[in-house]
């Protein structure tokens, strides 16, 4: 089963329990109590598996595939959106992010800027960042848009961890800080 599917264990009384192999919450489902158990998907359920992993785009090499699921980037600044996508040479999902220029004149502008880091993004190889895999730029018309590839992180930034995790009144040991400050500092 893949990361933010969940699966419904149907027992013998009338509550449904839900298993989530997902470490996301709010990604459960919960179906009513049935009968009898198929192994055959609804056709809804197939339809909207299917949407998720339809291609949308596909970079110009032909090995990442843009798909509709979006990814929650809003804390990072200038990522305009960012998508789940699969790396069909590796076999891997990566995070296919886009920034917007409202003109492609001021992309024509910055264009020796964008190249100069992200060619230093790429280049940058160490265990605690996330790493960036390839960009290109597609101008259209009037507008341009930068287009870069990175790893996909299911388990979310620290900063989300840490925000759940006061949510849920839990603390850290102090050995867990250690090692985070570690890494942190390793990657600095």
């Amino acid at each position: 089963m893949s990361e933010g599917e969940s699966q419904t264990v149907v027992s013998s009384g009338s509550d449904p329990k839900v298993e989530s192999s997902s470490s996301a919450p709010g990604l459960t489902s919960v179906s009513p109590p049935v009968t009898s158990t198929t192994s055959a998907a609804s056709p809804e359920e197939e339809e909207e598996s299917e949407d998720e992993s339809e291609i949308l785009e596909e970079s110009p090499c032909g090995r990442w595939q843009k798909r509709r699921e979006e990814v929650n980037q809003r804390n990072v600044p200038g990522i305009d959106s960012a998508y789940l996508a699969m790396d069909t040479e590796e076999g891997v999902e990566v995070v296919w992010n886009e920034v917007q220029f409202s003109e492609r004149k001021n992309y024509k502008l910055q264009e020796e800027k964008v190249r100069a880091v992200f060619d230093n993004l790429i280049q940058l190889e160490h265990l605690n960042i996330v790493k960036f895999h390839k960009y290109w730029a597609d101008i259209k018309e009037n507008k341009a848009r930068v287009i870069f590839i990175t790893e996909y992180m299911s388990s979310g930034s620290l900063k989300q961890f840490l925000k759940k995790t006061k949510k849920n009144h839990k603390t850290m040991n102090e050995k867990a800080w250690k090692r985070w400050c570690t890494q942190i500092l390793s990657a600095l």
